[in-house]
């Protein structure tokens, strides 16, 4: 996956967050792009999300930083 695909997928990763209420537990997040997009790939778009302060992590549930 190159770069321009790779901030595609967080772009997709936020839409699909916003239209379910701001949060979502990774495996519903993982349902939604998988088989297209495997594991490590989704895995790697969320910790660098986090990484950005875009979402964070409240126990098991992922929420979208919404300013």
């Amino acid at each position: 996956m190159n770069d321009f695909q790779f901030e595609n997928l967080m772009k997709a990763v936020e839409s699909c967050f916003k239209q379910n209420y701001c949060a979502m537990y990774y495996e519903d997040l993982y349902r939604k792009f998988s088989p297209e997009i495997t594991e490590n790939e989704l895995s790697t778009a969320v910790n660098t999300m986090a990484k950005r302060g875009k979402i964070k992590a409240d126990g098991s549930l992922l929420r979208l930083v919404v300013k």
